[in-house]
């Protein structure tokens, strides 16, 4: 009388085969994505600083009024400009425009 094991290569886990054989599992290539980002040394450039614009009224309800309204005007902001990627001690940074005229 003889035991026959089963083939420890193909069943079991964690031998990393898959009993489906990938019928399931689509293989998709790695996306590579293929540009150039130019970064800017912070030490170029220079940014001074604004007094505070403050809003006719500071309450809530009023400031979303108001936001309902312009949004009725020009509709939903989808662009923006003003968009700088600099960097520092050797680290990236992305400096962008914040209320800029939006298109």
């Amino acid at each position: 009388m003889s035991v026959v094991l089963p083939n420890r290569s193909q069943t079991g886990w964690p031998q990393g085969v898959s009993q489906f054989d990938n019928k399931y599992i689509k293989q998709i290539k790695p996306l590579t994505l293929e540009c150039t980002i130019n970064l800017h040394p912070l030490t170029s450039y220079t940014f001074g600083t604004k007094e505070p614009l403050y809003e006719k009224d500071s309450s809530v309800v009023a400031i979303f009024q108001c936001m309902r309204e312009e949004f009725d005007k020009i509709g939903m902001r989808s662009t923006i400009e003003g968009v700088l990627i600099v960097h520092e001690h050797r680290l990236p940074h992305l400096l962008s425009r914040f209320n800029f005229i939006y298109n």
